[in-house]
């Protein structure tokens, strides 16, 4: 069956209303300042919660850089520390030993 032969339908829609495109960018225009006020009440509303969340995890890494340091700081004063307990011991032992052998 070819387009020509084809049955016409018993209901063809048919236009009503004449669009004008000029109208079309003055609705658009028209919501973009509605949906700035929108966006612009959310990050309002959001901000303290971001905010305070970021205080969160700036305290966090604080307390993390903090310990890192406070444990490499440790380490190192345990090992200077040892270091001179042992040259203690040692001078005090080669002193006993010349103290012996003076005698």
């Amino acid at each position: 069956m070819n387009p020509a032969q084809r049955p016409q339908p018993r209901f063809v829609p048919t236009l009503t209303e004449v669009v004008d495109p000029a109208s079309l960018t003055r609705t658009a225009s028209h919501q973009q300042p509605q949906v700035q006020m929108i966006v612009d009440q959310v990050l309002q509303q959001i901000k303290p919660i971001f905010e305070r969340r970021m205080q969160e995890e700036m305290d966090r890494v604080m307390r993390a850089m903090v310990a890192k340091q406070w444990s490499d700081l440790s380490t190192k004063l345990q090992d200077e520390m040892e270091l001179f307990v042992r040259q203690a011991v040692l001078d005090v032992l080669s002193e006993q030993s010349e103290y012996k052998t003076q005698k």
